[in-house]
């Protein structure tokens, strides 16, 4: 579990600090073929990072998915990096290389989300199943005993002696 907290922590820091780094960057008139891959880049990790997170929240194991993400945020700093510093070779290339890591990591939190949602629903099937016949057991289970204590003082209550007493 703090496995997965630490994961979250990182990841949300690299996407804090890319959104830090890149808000003059994008504020520019610039409307150029790079500045439009990085923006690309950057909303498709921010949907693939709240499809993790959704998929987390259903109850899915998404450490693997956290660690593919993560490195697609490295990516995207090294993008914003390189386009700072003028790099636009780079900064394109690495771009280029974020958008598909982060649709596959979407498309499997989906997927996540959609097993551990289904998986949570026969949980809980299965607890209302075992609850009713674990209750109606229950019952039957104190009827007979009831009946057994029953008989029991029944017939011993036959088979004593009353004493009256003679005055």
């Amino acid at each position: 579990m703090s496995c997965r907290k630490f994961l979250v922590a990182n990841l949300l820091v690299i996407i804090m600090l890319s959104y830090a780094i890149s808000g003059s960057g994008f504020t520019t008139a610039q409307t150029d073929d790079v500045t439009t891959k990085l923006e690309v880049a950057s909303s498709t990790v921010e949907l693939a990072f709240k499809a993790v997170l959704s998929a987390e929240n259903a109850g899915a194991n998404v450490t693997g998915l956290f660690e593919q993400l993560t490195f697609a945020t490295g990516l995207l700093a090294q993008a914003e990096n390189s386009y700072r510093t003028g790099d636009t070779s780079a900064a394109a290339n690495y771009a280029v290389q974020v958008i598909p890591i982060a649709q596959q990591v979407a498309g499997q939190a989906t997927t996540a989300e959609k097993s551990a949602t289904v998986a949570n629903q026969h949980a809980f099937e299965f607890t209302i199943a075992f609850v009713a016949i674990g209750s109606i057991l229950f019952i039957l289970g104190l009827f007979l005993v009831w009946r057994l204590f029953k008989r029991r003082y029944v017939n011993k209550m036959l088979e004593s002696k009353p004493e009256g007493t003679i005055n």
